[in-house]
């Protein structure tokens, strides 16, 4: 049964991409992009089930002095919008609604592999530790597969978004901070003087729990840093213009940089 289910998928995709439409109704239009980077010795302080992702990693690692690529995940598509879908809905479900109203699988390497050329995968393997546990399958077929985009494009995107920033001085800040409490507004003052930006408004600070923190410093380690992004500005970013207003994260005042 869930064999023909993911063949049902793969083939939906394959039809859209095949047809050349990438769902081309004005119904899947959509505002916004989230682009979402792991800090990720936060995550492996903080989150369970991602030890392969975090084997190996040092205070010297690539994941331990720039950010790592979670996803690039488009918003409400319109005629969803239009029926009345509340974002909670769309964040849970994504393109997996179109299959019968499904989520996402627990286990990510359920999904079928993807097909992407050497240089983008070389590239993944670089920038996102948690594709050892399947996360570009899941951030594909949740967040783009449903908008007709092959897998090869999308992810150059995301990457493209990720070299941005991490040649950014925000990056630089956090980077120069590992070990370090940091006030959490300070490090949204690095973020919007790095892209010349008038308020912090864009961007979304992640905590989390860690599992050895001290007492009274729970809920404060760094794990995330979510970007919103206008969807007819992505190819401007960073220029000033392509950012706009998102959600508020989440971090308490004083957060913990892990090295």
């Amino acid at each position: 049964m869930q064999n023909n289910w993911w063949r049902s998928l793969v083939l939906l995709v394959s039809l859209l991409l095949g047809s050349g439409a990438a769902w081309a109704d004005e119904g899947m239009a959509f505002q916004h992009y989230t682009f979402a980077m792991l800090w990720q010795p936060g995550v492996c302080a903080a989150w369970t089930r991602v030890e392969p992702a975090c084997a190996g990693l040092t205070p010297s690692s690539r994941a331990s002095q720039q950010w790592s690529l979670h996803g690039l995940w488009a918003s409400r598509p319109q005629k969803l919008i239009a029926s009345g879908m509340e974002p909670k809905t769309w964040w849970e479900h994504g393109c997996f609604w179109f299959q019968n109203q499904s989520t996402a699988p627990h286990d990510s390497c359920s999904l079928p592999p993807l097909e992407l050329s050497p240089s983008v995968s070389e590239a993944l393997s670089e920038n996102m530790p948690m594709r050892k546990v399947c996360l570009d399958r899941h951030e594909y077929y949740k967040h783009e597969a449903c908008f007709g985009e092959k897998a090869d494009p999308f992810f150059q995107t995301a990457l493209r978004l990720l070299g941005d920033v991490n040649a950014s001085s925000f990056t630089a800040y956090v980077r120069d901070h590992r070990g370090q409490w940091v006030n959490r507004n300070d490090l949204i003052r690095a973020y919007t003087q790095a892209f010349h930006l008038p308020d912090g408004s864009s961007l979304e600070l992640r905590c989390e729990n860690g599992r050895d923190a001290p007492h009274g410093r729970e809920g404060k380690i760094l794990t995330e840093a979510w970007i919103t992004i206008r969807a007819n500005a992505l190819q401007e970013f960073p220029r000033p213009q392509a950012f706009m207003t998102g959600r508020k994260g989440n971090c308490a005042k004083y957060i913990h940089i892990l090295p």
